[in-house]
């Protein structure tokens, strides 16, 4: 977590551990600019995994709403599936990826 709070303040640490206190949520992961997970509470290959596509989804959802309105610009990526979702906040610097347990 040490990576979040040089990052992203100290504010992010109280929120990453808050997050990964849901029932439903089985880890997150902080993605640097290259793709690599900096900050995990998943296995590295989970994490790795997940930084890899969800990164990619990301940016291909990125450009094509580009495509659509280039005034816009993609804040969150939800991808749902019967086991499980993993949302993606989008960053500059870095991303977000949050993944959880489906009822």
């Amino acid at each position: 977590m040490e990576i979040a709070h040089n990052f992203m303040g100290p504010g992010a640490t109280k929120t990453m551990l808050r997050i990964n206190e849901n029932g439903n949520v089985v880890g997150s992961i902080i993605v640097n600019c290259e793709g690599f997970p900096e900050t995990t509470t998943l296995d590295s290959l989970t994490a790795a995994t997940y930084s890899n596509h969800m990164r990619n989804l990301s940016h291909h959802a990125s450009n094509a709403l580009k495509e659509i309105d280039v005034t816009d610009e993609l804040t969150v990526l939800r991808l749902v599936s019967r086991k499980s979702e993993a949302v993606v906040a989008p960053d500059s610097e870095f991303h977000i990826i949050v993944v959880m347990r489906r009822h």
